[in-house]
């Protein structure tokens, strides 16, 4: 296993097709690049918009393409012989790939954090403790993935996927976040069938979701280097560092200040 912290200053748009020798579980550090999308296969299988976090297990070929821009991530490569069979591409359903693209899991994202700092700041206990978390991690993600199938099955209907890049581009803009209305209307829905249509397809609330994307950006700006609250709110859209430091507690389960020091102890 491999800890990478990675960082791009510019990539122009392409698109690519890649077979990963080792399984790659990736955290975006920084907004994603406009029109990530990726799919394992090819037609018909439809493209899936990157999540913050993702999973390409080796020797799956998948074909992503993307905007230009800058982005920094922290990856995890495993060889994978090294891990549980049901992180193992041959064990894999279509439905289980499919959920690789954007893997909703704190518990997941927090560890990769976790990572990020130890690689960033590297201590003489680093690599032990990054081995503790990884084991952690691992199962979190077969967890996960063991559950994405009936998932899948329960859920029908949803945005198009055009419909839902519009969405996601929007809430990753930074400053004063998108109302339910603003977002139906860049979708060119009514409110109710937005709203409904949105569930139907993530599971999740527009406002939930949107709660949670603007934490795990709030999360990731904590991890790295010393920005200050204040910052932050500024980035997010909240009025003032107080009202962010409310809106993180009620998510997270406690305060932006003891999150950032219990990724650094």
């Amino acid at each position: 296993m491999a800890v990478e912290l990675c960082g791009f200053p510019e990539v122009a748009p392409e698109t690519v097709t890649v077979v990963e020798k080792s399984s790659v579980l990736t955290l975006g550090l920084t907004p994603l690049l406009k029109e990530s999308e990726g799919r394992f296969g090819a037609a018909p299988v439809r493209f899936a918009r990157f999540g913050s976090l993702s999973f390409r297990p080796a020797g799956v070929p998948s074909e992503m393409r993307f905007g230009g821009g800058a982005f920094e991530t922290i990856r995890c490569r495993f060889d994978p012989n090294s891990l549980p069979h049901g992180l193992r591409a041959e064990s894999l359903s279509p439905g289980q790939l499919a959920a690789c693209f954007d893997i909703g899991v704190q518990s997941i994202e927090d560890a990769m954090l976790r990572l990020a700092h130890e690689v960033a700041s590297p201590r003489a206990d680093s690599r032990a403790l990054a081995s503790l978390v990884i084991k952690t991690l691992c199962i979190d993600l077969a967890r996960y993935l063991s559950a994405a199938e009936k998932l899948a099955t329960r859920r029908s209907g949803g945005l198009t996927p055009r419909q839902m890049r519009r969405v996601l581009e929007r809430i990753d803009q930074p400053g004063r976040p998108p109302s339910i209305d603003e977002l139906a209307r860049l979708c060119e829905l009514s409110r109710f069938h937005f709203m409904r249509t949105f569930r139907a397809g993530t599971g999740l609330s527009p406002g939930v979701f949107l709660q949670r994307a603007r934490m795990t950006r709030a999360k990731a700006m904590l991890a790295q280097g010393d920005h200050s609250l204040a910052g932050i709110a500024e980035v997010l859209g909240f009025s003032s560092a107080a009202a962010f430091s409310t809106a993180f507690r009620r998510v997270v389960g406690r305060p932006p200040g003891a999150f950032r020091t219990d990724l650094r102890t």
